[in-house]
């Protein structure tokens, strides 16, 4: 993966560490980007959900870094508007997010967060404003193109 900008690399250790906080492992696919990179701004930003024409284009990849782009302090802030297993892992240029499954069967799975359909004031998140991406996160950075193509 080419990136425009990163923050990398990551800590083992300290990665793990997050782990345990969250009390779930990560994908390896994830782990690996964010060891690598830990987050940041790809040359490629476009991308379409699994099976469709339609997509979005990405802003950025969180990381564990100060400022916005903070990956424990989004997963904190909005936590409690998209299913509990998932992670933001991204957001798009409109200010949805990218998920990924970390827990159950769909785990590894990568899905956009439509913040224009979300849950209203006393429901419970669901899958409802989730729509596929990708089936892996190496599929989903895999899956980026210039918004060209």
């Amino acid at each position: 993966m080419n990136m425009e900008k990163h923050y990398g690399p990551l800590n083992e250790e300290f990665l793990l560490c997050i782990e345990q906080f969250w009390q779930f492992g990560l994908p390896k696919d994830y782990k690996i980007f964010l060891l690598k990179f830990n987050g940041g701004v790809p040359k490629k930003t476009a991308f379409n959900f699994k099976g469709k024409q339609e997509g979005s284009v990405l802003d950025s990849f969180y990381g564990i870094v100060r400022g916005n782009d903070n990956i424990l302090l989004v997963a904190k802030d909005i936590g409690h508007r998209y299913p509990s297993t998932m992670l933001p892992i991204a957001d798009d240029v409109f200010g949805n997010r990218i998920l990924l499954s970390v827990k159950g069967p769909d785990r590894g799975k990568v899905y956009f967060w439509d913040h224009e359909m979300e849950a209203g004031e006393g429901e419970e998140p669901s899958y409802d404003n989730l729509t596929l991406i990708a089936d892996s996160f190496d599929e989903f950075i895999n899956s980026l193109h210039d918004m060209k193509e």
